[in-house]
């Protein structure tokens, strides 16, 4: 019994359809393969230093989670980005990385920032030198006094 020509055709499609499925999969395979060797190659060092940071920051609950691991998302993705050599991209994910480490305050900056308000609030204790006895407990307006300046002569 011969085939006709569409039968032909359609099972002719049909097995170029399974080479190219084969084919897919084989480079998909590579390409993971690749990826896997790769993540090996790259530094940690980003890695080691958010989990540092995050592991030193107390003040971090379960409610951080997600940023929490955002945070660890971006650092893998910034030592890739630095072992592939495309600074580009990975100056990109800096920002973003030293952004969610803001939110999380988990920066220097952060750190200050609420070091300062706290002690803004903060009762007097016996001893500090940034507060007047006359203040006792009340709350200062500022934390420090800082002189102003003379104003500038204009020429």
């Amino acid at each position: 019994m011969a085939l006709s020509s569409d039968e032909r055709r359609a099972r002719d499609a049909e097995r170029k359809r399974r080479v190219r499925a084969a084919e897919r999969e084989a480079r998909e395979a590579a390409r993971l393969a690749g990826r896997t060797s790769a993540e090996s190659a790259a530094s940690t060092a980003t890695r080691d230093a958010v989990e540092a940071t995050i592991a030193a920051a107390r003040w971090l609950t379960a409610a951080d989670a997600a940023s929490i691991a955002q945070a660890r998302t971006l650092a893998k993705r910034i030592d890739l980005l630095e072992h592939a050599d495309e600074t580009t991209r990975a100056l990109s994910a800096h920002r973003a990385l030293s952004q969610v480490l803001n939110d999380l305050g988990a920066t220097a900056t952060k750190r200050l920032q609420y070091e300062l308000r706290s002690r803004r609030v903060a009762p007097a204790e016996d001893g500090d030198d940034e507060r007047e006895s006359s203040e006792g407990g009340a709350t200062p307006a500022n934390v420090t006094k800082l002189e102003r300046p003379p104003k500038r002569r204009t020429s």
